[in-house]
């Protein structure tokens, strides 16, 4: 799958969600579009912390310029959004017996999926989180302060967040294992809750793939969730997005 797919595939998870507004408006160049963090709080809205609620439709004016965003428009996204050099196909890829490590925690590829890199280098004040301090030693092992790998599932407007599946079974508490961002170290897990695309005649899947600072996250076994295990990240600063994976179902 090319990047305009990949474009494609996520704009139509976007346009489904329960907004309906622009990234980018037609007659726009890349330079008036959202950079790759706020696109992530808009997918992982549903999860933030409770009173920072900020109206989707004012934020997008303020930041596009008011008017510029017309009610019930399709959402566009900029191709500069991608990277598309770490773009990755693991759809015919299986780790069985082999473990990866990033920010000293296992990281499970997402095997059977393809994963589009979206360009973040760059966009923060280091990008130790991203690469590290030094190149790592091999493919296998972790980079000195690099993050971890989580995903996290985009389903919000008819579905289950990982946040949401807490509400559930808490029956009635908002956030079952403490107040935060939930992702997963587990695709197979987040996939439990992501949103769903149809593009010419196909059904996909997707995911965003994050870096979670490991020094701030905490982790719910799958042993009290039953489901999975859990990360929740106390603040957006500390959980970054860097990709999003895609697969045909």
């Amino acid at each position: 799958m090319n990047n305009q797919i990949g474009l494609t595939i996520l704009s139509s998870v976007l346009d489904n969600m329960s907004y309906q507004t622009k990234i980018l408006s037609p007659g726009q160049d890349d330079s008036n579009g959202i950079d790759v963090r706020e696109l992530h709080k808009l997918l992982m809205k549903g999860c933030y912390l409770t009173g920072q609620d900020d109206d989707i439709t004012n934020f997008l004016d303020n930041n596009l310029g008011t008017g510029a965003i017309p009610s019930g428009g399709e959402i566009l996204i900029p191709p500069s959004l991608l990277d598309e050099p770490y773009n990755y196909d693991f759809t015919n890829i299986s780790d069985k017996g082999v473990e990866f490590f990033r920010g000293g925690s296992i990281y499970t590829r997402p095997c059977g999926w393809q994963r589009y890199a979206l360009k973040v280098k760059g966009k923060y004040p280091d990008d130790i989180w991203l690469e590290g301090k030094t190149p790592r030693v091999d493919q296998y092992s972790s980079a000195e302060d690099e993050w971890a790998v989580s995903y996290h599932g985009t389903s919000y407007h008819n579905g289950l967040s990982i946040a949401e599946e807490g509400y559930k079974l808490s029956k009635g508490e908002r956030f079952l294992y403490g107040k935060g961002i939930y992702s997963t170290p587990d695709i197979g897990v987040a996939s439990l809750y992501a949103a769903e695309a149809n593009v010419d005649g196909k059904t996909y899947k997707v995911v965003m793939q994050n870096r979670v600072n490991p020094k701030t996250v905490k982790k719910i076994a799958i042993t009290v969730t039953g489901v999975g295990e859990y990360w929740i990240s106390p603040a957006d600063e500390d959980i970054l997005p860097y990709g999003f994976c895609v697969k045909e179902i």
